[in-house]
């Protein structure tokens, strides 16, 4: 009995002092101040710590600053201290202003203490010298604008000036003269193509710098001997049947792709047919696409494998052409020409020669059914021409290579 009175008066106890310590945590977590604090509020004075807590009072110096800053850079507006100055006055006496600053730099927009000037009148107060030494376009700063007159054609003599109706007929006539050599001027810039003028694009028979293309220039003219072993080499190019080659002007160049050129870009006007000094691949395009059979030679060749394949080819067919060429090798010196198609020698074989013409002839995009109707009424390029083509049946080839039949 005594044991279980004692537990129970324990319990009590211990319950008691649980919920003290609780009330008490609630009431310092409710109140911000500290226990010193909420003492002097309800006037008791604080507990005595002097015994447990050793307290220090430094003592402060009246003259030097409660905590020098040393901060080397700029303050804005005043450093800490100084007196802060403004525009106005106060009781008509004028506020001490800040010390100088000594800055180096440049202000933007003004340094401190100049008065703040507007930008024309500033461009007015500060002038500046250019210096530049090279030409203004189209005129220096400060001239006056000048327009420029152009000068007259034909200026009125003396003369002229002392008859009045005759000078003005004579300038009248004058300016009909111009006017009609300019439209002239004009017209000959316009004309794609004449067989006369803007040779020099393609080939100028006058310049002496284009003898290179019929010119033998080598040191060692055994390479172009004819070798008997040495097998001709037929090439044909593949062209789609709905292909139509273009006309080009001679204010643009024309270039290929495989040499010598059997198809491509070409110039308007055709070739007289026959020989010639040099005749240009832009020029000869034009008639391999109405049909005809060009032949090509290096200007190195054998002069006896030229004349023996020229004469094949002359008495073949009316349209043909005969012209050196650089775009040979020495290996086949010798070459016959149609639309898409080459046949490169090194010895003149005249059954392969007139089977080619025979195959190949008075085909092209361009071959007419007669070409008699358009010969003799068409303008042609004529520069360089050596020797004009004769007839050998008919101006549209009835037969071609006929007599070669015969002998073979």
């Amino acid at each position: 009995m005594f044991i279980w009175q004692f537990t129970t008066l324990l319990c009590i106890s211990f319950n008691f002092l649980e919920a003290k310590s609780i009330k008490k945590s609630y009431v310092s977590f409710l109140d911000p101040f500290s226990d010193d604090e909420s003492l002097g509020r309800t006037g008791k004075p604080p507990t005595d710590i002097s015994n447990e807590v050793q307290r220090m009072q430094l003592p402060i110096d009246p003259i030097a600053p409660a905590a020098k800053d040393k901060w080397h850079g700029k303050w804005f507006p005043h450093v800490p201290g100084e007196t802060q100055a403004t525009n106005t006055t106060v009781e008509g006496s004028p506020v001490v202003a800040t010390p100088k600053d000594k800055w180096q730099g440049k202000w933007f927009p003004q340094a401190p203490g100049e008065p703040h000037l507007g930008k024309m009148a500033h461009q007015q107060n500060v002038t500046t010298k250019d210096n530049w030494h090279g030409k203004w376009f189209p005129y220096a700063p400060g001239e006056p604008h000048v327009i420029k007159k152009k000068p007259l054609l034909w200026t009125k003599s003396e003369d002229d000036k002392s008859e009045k109706s005759g000078s003005q007929e004579n300038w009248l006539d004058h300016l009909d003269s111009t006017s009609k050599d300019t439209k002239s001027h004009k017209s000959k810039q316009n004309i794609c193509d004449d067989g006369k003028s803007n040779l020099a694009i393609d080939f100028d028979p006058n310049d002496i710098r284009d003898n290179l293309n019929y010119l033998c220039i080598t040191s060692n003219r055994s390479l172009f001997q004819p070798n008997l072993t040495r097998e001709a080499i037929l090439t044909e190019h593949f062209l789609p049947s709905a292909y139509v080659p273009p006309v080009k002007c001679l204010n643009e160049t024309i270039s290929y792709t495989h040499l010598p050129a059997t198809n491509g870009a070409y110039r308007q006007l055709p070739a007289e047919y026959g020989s010639y000094t040099y005749l240009p691949p832009q020029r000869y395009l034009r008639n391999l696409a109405e049909g005809a059979i060009v032949m090509l030679y290096h200007p190195c060749a054998f002069s006896g494998q030229v004349k023996q394949l020229q004469d094949i080819v002359s008495g073949c067919l009316y349209r043909h052409l005969i012209s050196p060429s650089q775009a040979l090798s020495p290996e086949r010196p010798l070459a016959l020409l149609a639309w898409s198609r080459s046949l490169e020698m090194s010895v003149v074989d005249r059954r392969l020669a007139r089977d080619f013409i025979q195959k190949h002839a008075k085909l092209g995009p361009l071959a007419p059914e007669e070409l008699s109707r358009v010969v003799d009424k068409r303008e042609s390029y004529k520069a360089g021409l050596l020797t004009e083509a004769h007839l050998v049946t008919t101006s549209d080839d009835y037969e071609v290579c006929g007599y070669l039949q015969e002998e073979m």
